[in-house]
C-alpha cells in the first residue's frame, strides 16, 4: 500500500512497484505539491486506492493531474475518474496516443497560469517519442523529472540489474542511453537540457530511484554535463 512521505513543506511523494516484461522491477514515484488555496498538484499518478485518496484529501483538494511524458500515464485515467473535478494536463501527443484519456490541457514550455506562481517548467524538446516536461518547485528548490534521470542505487533482481547496466543507469544518478536512441533533434535536446540544468534547484525528485535531498545541482550537472 502506497503512503505519502513528506519531503519538504507542501511537498510529498509516494511510490508504487511496477513489474515490466522480462522480470524487470522498479518503483515509480508520484509527487504531490500543495498550491495556494490548498489545491493539490499531482505529478505522475500511481494507483490511488481509498487509503491514499484519504491521505490526499487531508492535505487539500486534488485539482491538477499531470502526465509528465508519453510513458508516465498508466494510472492517469483511473486517477481522473477518482477525481473528476481535477483538470488533467498531459504532454503533446498523448491525446493522439491514447484517445480514450480525458485531457483538459496540453503542456508546453510555457508554465500554465494555474501554477505559474509556484512552478517553472521546461519541455525537453528534440525527442518526440518522449515529450518530457520538467518542473521546478520554486519554494522548495526541487526539480521534478520523470525519465530524464534515473537514480536506482539498489536494483531489484538480475533482470533489472542487466537492463540498468545496458542503459548506463545502474547504481547511480545518470541519463539513460535510451535518450540517444529516441532523440531526433540533438541540438534542440541539448538546448532544452541546458535550460533545465540552469534552473535554481537543490533537491531532485525523479520517477525511478532515490530522491537527492540536497546538493542535486552539482550532481545533475555531472550527470548531464557530458551530453550538453
Amino acid at each position: 500500500m502506497a503512503e505519502l512521505v513528506s519531503l519538504a513543506e507542501d511537498l510529498w511523494a509516494a511510490e508504487h512497484p511496477v513489474k515490466m516484461p522480462g522480470g524487470v522491477r522498479m518503483d515509480t514515484r508520484m509527487t504531490v505539491v500543495r498550491l495556494p488555496g490548498e489545491k493539490l498538484w499531482v505529478h505522475s499518478p500511481i494507483p490511488i486506492d481509498d487509503s491514499l485518496a484519504a491521505e490526499l484529501t487531508k492535505l487539500g483538494k486534488v485539482s491538477y493531474l499531470v502526465a509528465p511524458n508519453l510513458y508516465h500515464n498508466l494510472f492517469l485515467g483511473r486517477a481522473s475518474e477518482r477525481f473528476p473535478e481535477a483538470r488533467v494536463f498531459a504532454p503533446p501527443g498523448l491525446g493522439e496516443k491514447i484517445p480514450s484519456l480525458r485531457i483538459d490541457e496540453v503542456l508546453s514550455a510555457d508554465t500554465p497560469a494555474a501554477w505559474a506562481d509556484v512552478f517553472a517548467q521546461r519541455l525537453v524538446e528534440g525527442a518526440p517519442q518522449m515529450q518530457e516536461v520538467v518542473f521546478l518547485h520554486r519554494p522548495s528548490k526541487t526539480l521534478v523529472v520523470s525519465d530524464l534521470l534515473f537514480n536506482i542505487e539498489r536494483p531489484e533482481g538480475l533482470a533489472t540489474k542487466v537492463v540498468l547496466t545496458m542503459m548506463g543507469t545502474r547504481g547511480k544518478l545518470a541519463r539513460s542511453r535510451m535518450w540517444s536512441l529516441i532523440t531526433k533533434d540533438k541540438a534542440a535536446w541539448r538546448a532544452s537540457v541546458r535550460e533545465v540544468v540552469a534552473l535554481d534547484f537543490d533537491r531532485l525528485i525523479m520517477a525511478h530511484g532515490e530522491v537527492v535531498a540536497s546538493g542535486a545541482k552539482a550532481r545533475v550537472n555531472e550527470a548531464l554535463g557530458p551530453f550538453v
